[in-house]
């Protein structure tokens, strides 16, 4: 989900990173070594994190911070500005730098559900 400022940090649910262990074909493991080195504020409550995991994402890899909530997988703004990577609400789209697909920018289609945009 693009995260639009509740959090300063790319973040997943513990839950959530349970799932996606179970279906990633690469084997994910996380980093051990940042446990509690970082303490991500959503709106005014805090909560620590319990791991990092970089996740291979459409766009490029992505370091997300596992923390103690329920919550998706949220990209953060300044992960997308470090990409370069901007989000256009106006046509639901994620476009950036393409990689090595031949062209100058690559552009991902944004599902809303809920109220919230969701790269899927």
């Amino acid at each position: 989900m693009i995260n639009t400022g509740a959090s300063k940090k790319s973040t997943i649910g513990y839950g959530q990173y349970l799932a996606y262990r179970t279906t990633a074909n690469d084997n994910t493991d996380i980093d051990t070594m940042q446990t509690g080195a970082v303490n991500v504020q959503f709106g005014i409550s805090l909560t620590a994190l319990i791991r990092l995991v970089a996740v291979k994402t459409l766009i490029s890899l992505v370091n997300f911070y596992i923390v103690k909530a329920d919550t998706p997988f949220l990209l953060c703004l300044a992960d997308m500005d470090r990409l370069q990577v901007y989000y256009n609400n106006i046509t639901d789209t994620l476009i950036g730098p393409a990689t090595a697909l031949g062209s100058k920018y690559v552009t991902l289609l944004i599902t809303r559900r809920f109220g919230h945009p969701f790269l899927i």
